[in-house]
């Protein structure tokens, strides 16, 4: 019995961290349609202007992926997902400026 609970104590954490690398290799899944009717509650973009910019990013990050580091796909996809919101945008926006792409303006 002590000998199982050893393996299973071994195990797990593996699994754990095969699947957190797993999923750092793969754009996560937010759920665009309720961020943007949550979004534009109040705002002066609509739903449809705030879905077609979610989408965009996506596609976006889908072909980028993997030209970001993991610590900062890590770091990025929490601070996406601050609030309960869940951003492609904010999640693009966020890799962009760790990776240098976007310059402040002067």
């Amino acid at each position: 019995m002590r000998t199982f609970f050893f393996a299973l104590v071994a195990i797990v954490p593996a699994f754990t961290i095969d699947n957190q690398a797993r999923a750092a290799d793969e754009v996560p899944a937010f759920d665009i349609a309720r961020n943007c009717r949550e979004e534009v509650v109040g705002a002066v973009t609509s739903v449809d202007e705030c879905t077609k910019d979610e989408i965009d990013a996506k596609n976006e990050l889908t072909q980028r992926w993997s030209q970001f580091g993991a610590s900062e796909k890590k770091s990025c996809t929490g601070e996406a997902s601050i609030g309960g919101d869940k951003s492609y945008v904010e999640l693009l926006t966020c890799l962009e400026m760790y990776a240098g792409q976007i310059k402040p303006k002067d």
